[in-house]
């Protein structure tokens, strides 16, 4: 996308964002009309700090996703609902079900850790963990803290974290939907019982006549969810267990017709808490397991991922963990210590399906895991207009070896309406088993990931209805990057990521709010080869919306239309792959609804309305033909009754 493009949708969207706060102080109060209730604001936050924290003292910058709004918006999948977060970029390989990378401020997806209800989900050490294989069924709130979280959380949490909170006791609930290429989607949830189906052929044409075919996607979901008091000890049990099937039609024109994946992800949480005065113990119990599959028909599909053999085109990887949290939060919001330790234990297996000549079978790597850490934190108000926190954090990884990551933040009021938040740390990632051992394209001689993070967040909260600027920087060595002629991981000397985050939202009037986010990574650069570091996100991007929400007593429902442009991914650099350099794009996505009855709502969902045929991945060819690589589907509607 040309820049003039990206600068004009800003433009029109700042002016947007204007006329609308400008409308909602000039327009006089109502009189007989009704207006609806407000959404109210998130009072606490529990991912920041590692301990419940009202939302407005939180020093971290972090985003919530309400169960309210993933059921307004209809967001199916975890990436759905943190897309269009500022700061936080995916990369789809395909249409629904398919591969989904993220990434915060510049980061790569192994750097960003993702929990589920506090813990580490599997994956990370295989493959990643993957967020569009992950539903949002039962799921009660989205936590993402954006920035090094190693002080709290431990490796792998140098772009932020994403914690995946489910209701330890939902209530009863159903919703089922249909749309194009073949959607079907069912969910109910009970107190005690959750369960989703989604479905989609995803067969869709494209501008050359040709049909992408072998994209379907299959996901089954049950959580199980039992909260119980035990005299002064609150205790809940939540488990799940997720089989996704999909094809993996491979890149255009390079379509693969047999090669399919399965995912069979299995995880169990105990959580323990004792609260006396002035003090709250909890002890965390969980584990977790994935199993990843590949399978394609070698002799007679010539773009299987398995070279062409007697032996069928077969893998499975597996990585599980078993870990223990034990916490203790300590004083109130004047001042508090949160100390702890986290232990971990896991086993991989790593399976390439690969054999390396006629009839001989697949190397398959095995390696063992662990980390044992001990972590520190401590916040204190300074009088009425500041905060701040230190926090200390030791840790080691086994073989990978052992980190020390300090952190240090403030927050400072520099008036009745504004602020200023501060944060500084250091945070490292240790290698994955997949890129110490994946036979043919790993580097057993990776070096742990270090880096200095920092931000400076000025705010303005009853501005309109919020105002944030965000300026972020991650200077690292041993960055760990995939080469663009062997394919496989290595480290980078020296690398320097830097930019801003913008977001606007005005006040609700009569139940209407506009908001914008505007992320701009304009630095993301190799220093010792002065080149920008591919796959770290677009450089610019923004997302315009505009909601309207009803009173609970009108039959309409509400309206809501977001539009997003995302910029070039990367520079146009001939000694780079043509993957590496996507063209930029812009979608569009609404939805409308209609009460059947007082909790029965009929909502008519629209994606990508204005058409846009894109590889958010790669062209693989010259600009005219964008649709290769990984192409996205066109235009789709959904219908959807939910309770």
């Amino acid at each position: 996308m040309p820049v003039r493009s990206v600068l004009r949708a800003l433009a029109v969207s700042a002016a947007l964002v204007v006329f609308s706060a400008a409308a909602a102080s000039a327009a006089p109060a109502p009189t007989t009309s009704p207006s609806p209730t407000p959404i109210p604001e998130i009072a606490r936050v529990y991912t920041s700090d590692r301990s419940a924290e009202s939302a407005r003292r939180s020093i971290r910058t972090t985003f919530v996703v309400t169960a309210a709004t993933i059921a307004r918006e209809g967001y199916r999948t975890v990436a759905d609902a943190v897309e269009t977060l500022p700061g936080v970029s995916l990369s789809r390989y395909g249409s629904f079900g398919a591969l989904t990378t993220v990434s915060i401020r510049g980061s790569s997806t192994p750097q960003v850790l993702v929990l589920l209800d506090g813990m580490p989900i599997a994956g990370s050490q295989i493959d990643g963990v993957d967020l569009e294989q992950i539903g949002t069924n039962g799921v009660s709130r989205i936590e993402v803290v954006e920035g090094g979280g190693s002080t709290l959380y431990g490796s792998g949490s140098i772009g932020g974290v994403i914690n995946i909170i489910t209701n330890a006791a939902p209530s009863l609930g159903a919703s089922v939907s249909s749309g194009s290429f073949d959607t079907q989607h069912y969910a109910f949830n009970t107190p005690y019982v959750s369960y989703s189906r989604s479905y989609a052929s995803n067969a869709f044409g494209l501008p050359d006549g040709t049909v992408r075919g072998n994209s379907q996607a299959s996901f089954n979901t049950i959580g199980l969810h039992y909260a119980h008091r035990i005299g002064a000890i609150e205790a809940s049990l939540t488990g799940s267990l997720v089989s996704n099937a999909l094809g993996a039609p491979g890149a255009q024109p390079f379509f693969s017709p047999t090669s399919e994946q399965s995912n069979l992800q299995r995880d169990g949480r105990l959580t323990l808490s004792h609260a006396s005065k002035g003090s709250v113990q909890t002890l965390q119990i969980g584990v977790s397991s994935l199993d990843l599959g590949f399978t394609c028909n070698a002799p007679v599909d010539p773009n299987c991922f398995n070279a062409p053999s007697k032996n069928p085109g077969a893998s499975l990887s597996q990585d599980s963990k078993t870990m223990v949290g034990l916490r203790d939060d300590v004083g109130n919001d004047d001042a508090r210590v949160v100390y702890g330790v986290d232990l971990t234990r896991g086993n991989t297996r790593v399976d390439s399906g690969i054999p390396y000549a006629v009839d001989q079978l697949p190397q398959i790597a095995t390696a063992a895991y662990s980390q044992v850490a001990a972590y520190a934190q401590a916040q204190i108000t300074a009088g009425k207009d500041a905060e701040v926190y230190a926090g200390l954090r030791g840790e080691n990884d086994g073989a990978q070896g052992g980190a020390y990551s300090p952190s240090l933040g403030a927050l400072v009021r520099l008036g009745p309406a504004l602020e200023l938040k501060l944060n500084a740390a250091t945070a490292f990632r240790a290698p994955t088993a997949e890129e110490l051992y994946y036979p043919g394209f790993s580097n057993p001689h990776l070096q742990p990931e270090r880096t200095r993070v920092g931000d400076a967040t000025l705010q303005a909260p009853s501005l309109a209805g919020g105002v944030s600027l965000t300026w972020f920087t991650t200077a690292g060595t041993n960055l760990i990057v995939d080469s663009p002629v062997t394919f496989a991981p290595e480290n980078i000397g020296h690398a320097l990521l830097q930019g801003f985050t913008l977001a606007v939202k005005t006040r609700p009037f009569h139940g209407y709010t506009t908001s914008l986010d505007v992320t701009n990574l304009y630095r993301a650069e190799d220093l010792e080869t002065q080149t920008r570091i591919s796959g770290r996100g677009p450089a610019v991007a923004a997302t315009l919306a505009f909601d309207y929400v009803a009173a609970p007593a009108d039959r309409f429902d509400g309206i809501g239309i977001s539009a997003t442009t995302q910029g070039r991914r990367g520079v146009l650099d001939p000694a780079l792959p043509a993957f590496d350099q996507p063209v930029g794009f812009t979608t569009v996505n609404a939805h409308v609804g209609y009460r059947i009855a007082p909790k029965l709502v009929l909502t008519l969902r629209g994606y990508n309305l204005g058409n846009e045929r894109y590889s958010q991945i790669g062209t693989w060819s010259a600009p005219s033909a964008p649709y290769y690589a990984y192409p996205m589907p066109g235009r789709s509607f959904a219908l959807e009754l939910r309770t």
